[in-house]
């Protein structure tokens, strides 16, 4: 408080002794112009004082993390003029990668942080569970979330949605999409993603045995849009794959280039307008569709309480949130809030889940024997569903597919498709025993903390059977965060893993996938979700 108030007066003294000099000039050499400047006073001297204030604040907070983040362990390649921007800058695209440098730099310090500081930015980076729960449970109010920062690239897609909002404004929004995702949307999520497998069946039935290759990395970028699509929107997959393709996917790759190559935001080159188009398109084809829905179930002819209401067990996504809106709110505010939504929907709700499902696929093609597990628990499950005259196993026999669902964990422990999160520290704190000043941003490595050797034994071993029978504690002790945990954790991850087992289980059942390349396996640098660097690619017997 002392020096905010001293900042703030330094200021307001400057200001106003350079003010009273340029008004005695004036008087004293054009006393004409004494009025026109006396004007020019009133009008910009509040602005003048805001201005000076904030920059001096921002220079007294800047100096004030920078002292006591000297005390901090320091991670390697630091430069007094840039920080650690060029041993960063030097792993874009490299190998070990942006995010591997994050988990080296923290894992040795655990549980302190570590300081690192990008071009003029305080940062400290942890790889420890009760740290990490601090920031994200017990003391979550004091983190909000980095909108200027890691989030910043991204916001074309997430907007104002769930996962960059704060306050009332979250709450409101997880409440309405918490009673959108009742159980009896993952019924329809079942049938939804049998439809969708059985899809891409027929396009490998055609190749099978034919020594022709599939990259199965697209494949599954394209189903999970699919189920997502038809889950949100009732999108058909005719239309999904239209669209999305040509808009969706475009814009995902800019803003994950642009999160490491950041200056590609504020070039007005082809591509810069490319994507600001494309970004225009996508929001108006959503809008569109919250408008059509809005009209149809407010039309005279629409009937209560059927199709549109949150009641209706086989009601969408999208009906179940429009279902809670009255209609004294609605208007163009509510329609680009949910537009917001429903893009958060699209990037949560199937990267993450294309992600898991190729890297599980090719953990299991590498191992022989968890392969062979994996694919006789799928036959056995869906062989009991057949003996009772049914095509589609129920959710509750779905639970059966236990080693699939470990082998998916296990996938997204490994390969940490989410490699960092941040905060920024809203007010003085101490994480694992060091103070961390207030402005400072918390990098939480995810990979990190996955792949701790004392955590988990055989850490860099893809080993389903951790996740198999509870063996492993996953929501309580911090060490387990594909889908984060504590009051922030991803709604969508029942649905998400329930998406992934029905399409894991139906493609293990029914083929065999020899890998094709000697390339498959490397990850991509740039991505995130982690992606295969060149996709993987099999063959189909």
């Amino acid at each position: 408080m002392m020096s905010s108030f001293m900042s703030a007066f330094f200021a307001d003294r400057v200001s106003k002794r350079v003010l009273f000099g340029a008004v005695a000039a004036a008087a004293m050499h054009h006393r004409e112009s004494v009025v026109v400047v006396l004007f020019l006073i009133l009008v910009l001297e509040p602005m003048v004082d805001r201005v000076l204030v904030k920059g001096t604040r921002d220079v007294a907070g800047w100096c004030r993390r920078w002292f006591y983040l000297n005390k901090l362990n320091r991670a390697p390649g630091f430069n007094w003029l840039v920080g650690h921007t060029l041993p960063l800058s030097k792993a874009v695209g490299a190998y070990p990668c942006t995010w591997d440098l994050f988990a080296f730099w923290s894992v040795p310090k655990a549980p302190k942080p570590v300081r690192v500081q990008i071009f003029t930015r305080h940062c400290v980076v942890i790889a420890d569970p009760e740290p990490i729960r601090r920031v994200f449970n017990s003391n979550i109010k004091n983190y909000g979330k980095d909108t200027e920062f890691a989030y910043n690239p991204f916001l074309d897609i997430l907007g104002t949605g769930l996962v960059t909002s704060e306050g009332e404004s979250w709450k409101r929004q997880r409440g309405r999409i918490s009673q959108a995702l009742r159980m009896e949307i993952l019924d329809d999520v079942v049938d939804i993603a049998t439809r969708a497998v059985d899809r891409l069946c027929v396009k490998l039935e055609k190749i099978r045995g034919t020594g022709r290759e599939i990259e199965l990395a697209e494949e599954f970028r394209l189903l999970t849009l699919q189920v997502i699509g038809e889950a949100i929107l009732s999108l058909s997959p005719e239309e999904s794959d239209e669209v999305m393709p040509n808009l969706y996917l475009p814009i995902m790759e800019e803003c994950n280039r642009r999160s490491l190559e950041p200056w590609r935001a504020y070039l007005p080159n082809k591509e810069y307008f490319s994507h600001k188009n494309k970004v225009k398109k996508l929001n108006a084809y959503v809008i569109k569709l919250i408008r059509q829905r809005w009209k149809l179930k407010h039309s005279v002819t629409a009937t209560p309480n059927v199709d549109d209401s949150i009641d209706n067990p086989h009601a969408d996504i999208l009906d179940r949130v429009l279902a809670d809106v009255p209609k004294s709110e609605y208007g163009p505010e509510v329609e680009r809030q949910m537009c917001d939504e429903i893009k958060t929907f699209l990037l949560a709700g199937h990267e993450t889940s294309a992600a898991m499902l190729i890297w599980t696929m090719w953990e299991l093609v590498k191992a022989p024997e968890k392969m062979k597990i994996a694919t006789e628990e799928a036959k056995k499950v869906y062989k009991n569903s057949e003996k009772k005259n049914r095509k589609t196993p129920s959710r509750d026999e779905l639970n059966g597919l236990e080693y699939i669902v470990g082998a998916l964990k296990e996938s997204l422990r490994l390969y940490s498709v989410v490699p960092v999160v941040t905060r920024k520290c809203l007010g003085d704190d101490y994480l694992g025993g060091e103070f961390v000043p207030k402005g400072t941003t918390v990098i939480i490595s995810v990979q990190g903390v996955h792949h701790r050797e004392d955590l988990w034994e055989n850490a860099q071993t893809f080993e389903p059977k951790r996740f198999v029978g509870n063996e492993t504690d996953e929501t309580g002790n911090y060490s387990y965060l594909p889908f984060i945990q504590g009051p922030r954790n991803c709604l969508g991850q029942y649905l998400a893993l329930l998406e992934a087992r029905v399409v894991m289980a139906n493609l293990l059942r029914k083929f065999k996938f020899p890998s094709s390349r000697e390339t498959n396996g490397a990850k991509h640098t740039k991505m995130i979700p982690i992606a295969p660097a060149d996709g993987i690619w099999f063959t189909v017997d």
